[in-house]
């Protein structure tokens, strides 16, 4: 095949056609690197290899798009550009190539993830590391970000923090101690602190009593 046009398409693309009627479209990086002209003679490998490097420049670019908004971990960007692209080898090499650069680090994602869902939404550490899990982050990683965030004494203060923001709001609304008892422990349950660690505070809080039943 034969190059008879290299048309502007927009800034970063041109549309390349070839003597067939055939045209597709290219990066003008792409095109300046492979030193691409009207009238160069294209066999079917080199075409093939354009193609190829296309589609993989097209996902680093949707890649880094993802990366400007907020953190990701390794596997949600894998997730999300297979919803762009079905090709698993160039999506895998195209975040490799990111890792290597140190624009995907699922330590510094995790660090960045617990910060947040500590300051902004109260999470617990074992919801955190749920979700930390989900998002394909390793055990090791998850293990080490928790224990720079949570101590046992600093978790308590939070849960308590919490509780005594509620009951606050509570005054004068319900004064029902089992009642009261019942909304925060569905609200620090749903925050993901640990079931036991929130049933002593609570007790403690609410001044039930040994025999008292909840």
């Amino acid at each position: 095949m034969k190059i008879v046009q290299i048309v502007k398409k927009n800034d970063k693309k041109v549309f390349v056609h070839f003597d067939n009627d055939e045209k597709i479209v290219l990066s003008k990086d792409l095109v300046y690197q492979n030193g691409l002209r009207k009238s160069d003679e294209i066999s079917e490998e080199q075409l093939k290899n354009l193609l190829e490097q296309e589609k993989k420049i097209n996902i680093k670019q949707k890649a880094l798009a993802l990366l400007g908004r907020r953190a990701h971990s390794k596997r949600e960007l894998f997730n999300k550009l297979r919803r762009h692209s079905s090709d698993t080898k160039l999506i895998e090499e195209c975040l490799s190539d990111l890792e290597q650069k140190g624009l995907i680090d699922d330590k510094i994602f995790a660090t960045l993830y617990t910060q947040d869902k500590i300051r902004w939404k109260k999470w617990g550490r074992p919801k955190i590391k749920i979700e930390l899990f989900k998002r394909g982050v390793t055990k090791e990683i998850i293990n080490e970000v928790i224990e720079n965030f949570f101590d046992s004494n600093l978790e308590k203060e939070k849960i308590l923090e919490l509780v005594r923001k509620k009951l606050n709001q509570f005054k004068g609304k319900i004064t029902d101690k089992k009642i009261i008892y019942q909304k925060l422990m569905y609200y620090l349950l749903s925050k993901g602190y640990d079931i036991e660690l929130v049933i002593d505070i609570l007790k403690k809080e609410l001044n039930f009593d040994e025999e008292e039943s909840i």
